[in-house]
């Protein structure tokens, strides 16, 4: 509707007129000036006038009208200005010149949302138990600040301490049975050594007497062939010395003396021949005890050596089995340690997988990585698939954490690190990309402090694709009409 204007000289505006109806219901007739104000129009008669500030407004009609408006707002309301339209005009034409303007110059920004948890920058190390068992103790939580060799969990450790009492025992009387052992097997050389000695001893004793024999048994010899000798020419001289006597040379008593000696050396022979016969029976005695000696000694060292032969192979046995003992205790003890799960480094828990007591582990599963304590903040984060085809390294990130509400602790600002090359299958997601985003700030702002951010708290990241004129975007539902081919 175009404004209607109205010469300030020949117009005098009269506030309304409140028409009541009787209370009969009959209506009256209207008088001219009412029928102005209802119609539009203005009555001749009445006086012009170079104001309307002189005119006194009914003021029963401006209560009515609205009881809670001031009377110069009434006034105005009743009476507006000439100059009205011209600033309303005006006013338009500024209004459609800025908005024209932040359609333009402004900017509307497109972003793709991502989820994911703070951790350090970098590799991290891995807590993996070595052994299956149940989780009896957790010590630290996620984002908590470990040092090298603090524990991080306990798992159940019972029957493997059962296991190694076992062992012990089992040692201990190994370890009893071989030192039992060893000491019969010494004691047994030591007897067998003894019977050697002995034996020998024995022996050579029997030897010597043996040889004084047959020493013996060859002077014996001497003695019988020298007394042999003297005979037989003691026996040439008598048969001399009787041709002598027969011839009256000689008288009979040098032949009896001869025959004396003769028999003498007769009796020494005899004698002579025992003592040979006894010392050779002395050297046959001796030679079969000398024999048997022997084979006593053989037989007692044969027994002796069979049973240090057994003795050692027990021995032996039993230094097996101490080896055995010995390698499944420390294999036990080793267990009984990592039982106990500790930080490999010192650092902060970016991850912990365990979260109740309870929990069964499997040997190599990872319940928690720790990152080293000089690397960076980023944030991990998970972007869907259908949000992924402009993101780019680089690109802006606005960071709200779940823990500090952003309208008052702000919003983190931040930019894309890495992508991953190819889509992982998240249960909760479905096809998702692994996204790391650099933090701009470790720390949010509140109440004139810096509250320092801590690996494992969660966060939306708003990456800013692209940005867009304000108009663009008010002229793009139009853009697609136009692609739709319908005519506006």
């Amino acid at each position: 509707m175009e404004p209607r204007f109205i010469a300030r000289s020949n117009c005098n505006l009269q506030p309304p007129t409140v028409l009541s109806t009787p209370p009969d219901g009959q209506l009256q007739p209207l008088s001219p000036q009412a029928a102005a104000v209802i119609h539009g129009g203005v009555s001749s008669a009445t006086p012009s006038t170079d104001t309307v500030s002189g005119h006194q407004p009914d003021t029963r009609a401006n209560a009515d009208a609205n009881p809670h408006w001031s009377e110069a707002l009434q006034s105005l309301l009743e009476q507006p200005p000439a100059t009205l339209p011209r600033h309303m005009i005006a006013g338009g034409v500024l209004f459609v010149a800025v908005v024209g303007l932040w359609s333009w110059s402004g900017a509307v920004k497109e972003v793709s949302t991502a989820e994911g948890k703070v951790s350090p920058r970098g590799d991290v190390y891995k807590v993996q138990p070595s052994v299956n068992g149940e989780v009896t103790q957790i010590f630290v939580e996620a984002g908590d600040v470990v040092e090298q060799g603090q524990t991080i969990a306990e798992i159940d450790h019972q029957l493997i301490e059962k296991e190694i009492q076992r062992l012990e025992e089992s040692l201990a009387n190994s370890q009893l049975q071989l030192g039992q052992t060893e000491a019969l097997i010494q004691q047994t050389q030591s007897e067998l050594n003894i019977l050697q000695a002995m034996a020998q001893a024995d022996i050579a004793a029997r030897q010597s007497s043996l040889s004084q024999e047959k020493a013996t048994i060859n002077t014996h010899h001497q003695i019988l062939a020298q007394l042999q000798d003297d005979r037989q020419a003691q026996i040439d001289r008598m048969a001399r010395l009787e041709e002598l006597v027969d011839q009256g040379a000689l008288a009979k008593d040098h032949l009896f003396q001869l025959e004396q000696s003769l028999r003498e050396r007769e009796r020494s022979i005899t004698e002579t021949q025992g003592n040979l016969e006894r010392s050779e029976a002395a050297i046959d005695q001796l030679e079969a005890e000398l024999a048997q000696t022997k084979a006593v000694s053989d037989q007692q060292e044969l027994t002796a050596q069979e049973k240090l032969q057994q003795l050692q192979m027990e021995a032996t046995s039993l230094i097996a089995q101490v080896k055995e003992t010995q390698i499944l205790l420390d294999r036990s003890k080793a267990e009984l340690a990592q039982t106990v799960l500790k930080a490999p480094v010192s650092g902060v828990v970016s991850v912990l997988e365990v979260a109740n007591v309870g929990e069964v582990l499997q040997p190599g599963e990872t319940i928690a990585e720790i990152a080293p304590g000089s690397a960076p903040l980023i944030l991990s984060t998970l972007l869907p698939s259908q949000e992924a085809g402009l993101v780019d390294v680089g690109m802006p990130v606005n960071i709200k954490f779940d823990a500090f509400p952003y309208q008052d602790y702000g919003i983190i600002p931040g930019s894309v690190l890495s992508i991953s090359p190819d889509a992982k299958t998240d249960e909760e997601r479905g096809a998702v990309y692994e996204v790391d985003i650099a933090l701009d700030q470790a720390y949010v702002e509140h109440d004139g402090q810096n509250i320092p951010l801590k690996a494992g708290q969660t966060a939306t990241a708003e990456i800013v694709v692209r940005q867009r004129r304000i108009l663009n975007v008010l002229l793009d539902p139009i853009r697609k009409l136009q692609k739709r081919n319908i005519n506006l």
